[in-house]
């Protein structure tokens, strides 16, 4: 060691996909594939990071079930494993330094992981009454591979790659599965400290989950596109007979096929060659983005 105290450029959190590998615990380093992947885009970021700068942020796995159905007491879960991890890093900072002041907090998720993240946004920090409202000024980044609430015509995460943000499907603009619960405009192109946009949400054609023809305005009124991909969608996070009875009478199905299509979209993605599996390009850049971040922010790494 170098003997000066350690102060990373500020604190990282992870949240992964469905499924991964040691659900419900946080991913482990040892399932990185020997290039900073770990077990989704979100842990490989904090692998990335460490391979190429090892100190510079104090990064952290967060685990939760990762379950496919119910999802919704799943995210649940993990919006509060989130929120226990930055509070503690939070408290941490203030004890050190008497005040808030200096703290810098990124974020970023993975396919469920993103929906995770982005309901501890917009529930817990971006609302006025908020747990984490006073922690607003403080968030400079949060990066959302697949992410299912991803705001029409907004993609952040692919311009750090160089890659458009405007997705259009059949002639519909997409944006996140979630439909009403997509993120609004506003809450997409909020400002960090530093000038840039706080999320990045990352979008690739042909991913269902953030590449849903939802058209403009999915808070109001769906584009019939991405109607009964939102309909699966929520009976997904809360499964109930009466959703199930709109996917059939939407498809034209009998009811017992409607299990046999949702098992379909869940899974049927997994293929590593599709396109919810292949964020690397935005990963990378999202890595270089947040290394020029941490080292533009006031840090000493200890060697």
């Amino acid at each position: 060691m170098n003997g000066m105290p350690y102060r990373p450029a500020g604190y990282f959190f992870a949240v992964d996909g469905t499924s991964y590998p040691g659900a419900p615990y946080p991913p482990q380093p040892l399932l990185d594939d020997g290039n900073g992947y770990w077990s989704g885009f979100s842990s490989g970021m904090v692998g990335g990071l460490a391979n190429a700068q090892d100190g510079l942020w104090a990064s952290s796995c967060v685990g939760y079930p990762a379950g496919v159905i119910p999802m919704g007491s799943s995210i649940t879960t993990g919006v509060v494993n989130l929120a226990t991890a930055v509070e503690f890093a939070a408290q941490v900072y203030y004890q050190d330094n008497g005040t808030y002041e200096g703290l810098a907090l990124c974020f970023s998720g993975y396919s469920q992981g993103a929906m995770v993240v982005a309901v501890y946004w917009t529930n817990y920090v971006l609302n006025p009454s908020g747990v984490h409202a006073h922690l607003a000024p403080y968030v400079y980044r949060i990066y959302q591979f697949g992410d299912p609430y991803r705001c029409p015509a907004i993609a952040h995460g692919n311009a750090l790659a160089g890659l458009p943000q405007n997705i259009v499907t059949d002639g519909v603009q997409t944006g996140g599965i979630g439909g009403k619960l997509d993120l609004t405009v506003t809450q997409s192109n909020l400002l960090a400290p530093d000038g840039n946009y706080i999320y990045n949400s990352c979008a690739n054609q042909g991913d269902i989950y953030t590449g849903c023809p939802v058209g403009t305005n999915p808070w109001g009124s769906i584009a019939q596109p991405g109607l009964v991909g939102n309909l699966i969608f929520t009976e997904v996070q809360s499964p109930s007979i009466i959703n199930t009875l709109k996917i059939a009478e939407s498809l034209l199905v009998p009811i017992g096929m409607v299990e046999e299509i949702i098992n379909g979209m869940v899974f049927g993605l997994q293929g590593t060659n599709a396109p919810h599996w292949q964020y690397f390009p935005q990963m990378d850049a999202c890595v270089s983005d947040m290394l020029a971040l941490g080292n533009a922010l006031p840090h000493q790494i200890g060697y």
